[in-house]
């Protein structure tokens, strides 16, 4: 598994090196022309990792995701996730740390995908920029994805859901669509090391605007605990 883990990340290494090269023009159009590259790296990350690593995939539940702009709270285990979530909802944005800009190629790009940066070192007034950002990308038609967690668990970690994701919820007036996910059995923390097996991504049903806050995030945290505990 350390020898495949070390070929993929080299792979990887050059596709994104290629992909960035040969895509440098999508720098300076508008951004939706470049939905379909970024959705080309993806589709080959997935490649490398079915080849090399012997890791499979499906997304479930398909059916369950609303043609309007939602929150999207997924379980967040690896970062599997985050290009699945992207590669499958049509019009999504993330909200991220301003320090992933720095990321050479990779931030310069992400820049350039107009999502929801947060400087997490200025305190309240970042906050209610990145609401007033949320409640503008959600007009657009853009559904906004949050780890509600905050960082990527272990599988069978004590879930720890923190209240951030509802100053989104209460200020767009915007349903959740859960995710559970168990992708962490096979991308794990803190390790560069990819395990053989099948990654379930599991879109549940969503869940209804104006709910009250310690409402949400019990239903929030119960739903997609549940899911997750039975793919896992």
């Amino acid at each position: 598994m350390i020898l495949r883990s070390i070929i993929f990340y080299v792979f990887l290494s050059v596709w994104t090196i290629f992909m960035g090269t040969i895509c440098l023009p999508y720098l300076f159009i508008p951004y939706p022309y470049m939905q379909k590259p970024i959705n080309v790296w993806i589709s080959g990350i997935f490649q490398l990792l079915e080849t090399i690593c012997n890791i499979t995939h499906e997304i479930r539940g398909g059916c369950n995701v609303p043609e309007y702009a939602v929150i999207v709270a997924s379980k967040h285990q690896s970062a599997f996730e985050t290009l699945a979530l992207f590669l499958c909802l049509k019009k999504s944005v993330f909200i991220h740390k301003k320090q992933l800009f720095y990321i050479p190629i990779f931030g310069q790009y992400l820049k350039k995908s107009n999502m929801i940066s947060i400087d997490r070192s200025a305190g309240a007034s970042a906050i209610r920029k990145m609401l007033k950002q949320a409640k503008s990308k959600i007009s657009d038609g853009y559904s906004i994805i949050v780890f509600p967690e905050g960082t990527r668990k272990k599988p069978g970690e004590k879930p720890d859901y923190k209240t951030g994701f509802i100053g989104i919820y209460n200020e767009t007036n915007s349903e959740i669509l859960p995710v559970a996910v168990n992708s962490g059995h096979c991308w794990p923390k803190h390790t560069f090391v990819k395990k053989p097996g099948h990654i379930i991504i599991k879109i549940l049903k969503p869940i209804s605007s104006g709910l009250k806050r310690p409402d949400i995030l019990n239903r929030v945290q119960s739903i997609i605990e549940e899911e997750t505990n039975k793919i896992i």
